[in-house]
């Protein structure tokens, strides 16, 4: 056990909240509807007559803003030994608080907090391009994912299929610096405004490649319009392949998420019943696990019912269908014959 309650008590209530705890609960919304504020802040920003007219109140805003995901930011990182993955009992290589602290600080979620704030107190000592500010300023967005199961995994189906979405991006580039060049040679004198070099001619590759093709650049010769035909079936194909990665990946997470929800049940059902402790242990894994009450009450009727109907398979081979009484079963053989 962690012998800071009060880190423990902030890690818990700046993660996204468990059922139960309102505190976390009413400082999530908080911290959304904040996040929305801001977006919406900084478009209307944008409007001419809203800033000249409202600058002085959406400054203030945004030091208020600054000012709450600051606390917030260092509040992450002074709880962030409370992590389940940090606690002292846990053998791993950051055992020091100031290790944990400076790992959790590299994380991309930690990341995206410092670039939240980092603006602001960049623009008070270097001179930036206001718009700039701007645009950087909605990165906040992203803050919304932490909130969100689906994001978180998204998130981690990219992490765990990093290599392979690095291999089909890899042969992405290849092909399109192939197809370049490929039409720079067939079409660089019938065109040589857009197709007098590979670089100039990497353009039409993208725009073919991903299907867009803008229109603006097109094969005017019977070789490159043959050439460009085979570029654009290919590269339906080679664009399909992050796709059906992700979403393999993702269908087999949920699986997997299932699986392991119905194992749990199965083994906190071995008596036959769940008590309302088994109950809220299965709530909280559920919860971990991003499991909606459906999908979770479904797993457990299954189970049930699974276990119902092994429990009267079984009654049925102890006792005889005609006459009611009782057969011997394999474990009172043994024991006669012991």
């Amino acid at each position: 056990m962690s012998q800071n309650p009060l880190r423990d008590r902030l890690y818990h209530i700046l993660e996204p909240h468990r059922k139960g705890d309102y505190v976390s609960q009413v400082f999530d919304i908080f911290l959304i509807l904040l996040i929305l504020a801001n977006t919406a802040a900084v478009m209307a920003s944008t409007v001419s007559e809203i800033h000249q007219q409202w600058h002085p109140q959406l400054y203030a805003f945004e030091v208020f803003s600054v000012v709450v995901f600051s606390l917030e930011y260092i509040g992450r990182v002074w709880s962030a030994t409370s992590a389940p993955q940090t606690l002292p009992f846990r053998k791993g290589p950051y055992q020091k608080p100031w290790q944990q602290r400076l790992r959790y600080v590299f994380t991309p979620m930690a990341l995206v907090d410092l670039a939240a704030i980092l603006p602001f107190f960049l623009s008070m000592f270097v001179l930036l391009d206001l718009r700039i500010l701007r645009l950087l300023r909605l990165t906040r967005l992203i803050k919304l994912g932490r909130y969100s199961r689906s994001v978180n995994l998204l998130f981690t189906v990219i992490k765990k299929e990093l290599r392979v979405l690095a291999a089909a991006v890899s042969v992405l580039i290849i092909v399109m610096v192939l197809a370049a060049t490929g039409m720079y040679y067939i079409e660089q004198h019938a065109q040589p405004e857009a197709f007098g070099s590979i670089p100039a001619a990497l353009w039409w590759a993208i725009n073919t490649l991903t299907t867009v093709g803008y229109g603006d650049v097109t094969p005017v010769t019977a070789l490159g319009k043959v050439f460009s035909g085979a570029i654009t079936i290919l590269g339906v194909g080679i664009f399909a392949l992050p796709a059906g990665i992700l979403a393999s990946r993702l269908s087999e997470q949920l699986r997997l998420r299932r699986d392991t929800f119905r194992k749990h049940v199965m083994e906190v059902m071995e008596d036959g019943s769940l008590t309302p402790h088994e109950l809220s242990r299965l709530n909280q894994l559920r919860e971990t696990l991003g499991l909606d009450d459906d999908q979770a009450n479904l797993l457990i009727d299954l189970a049930q019912d699974y276990k119902q109907q092994n429990q009267q398979d079984d009654q049925h081979f102890r006792y005889c269908p005609h006459c009611g009484k009782s057969l011997p079963q394999p474990e009172d053989s043994h024991s006669h014959q012991g």
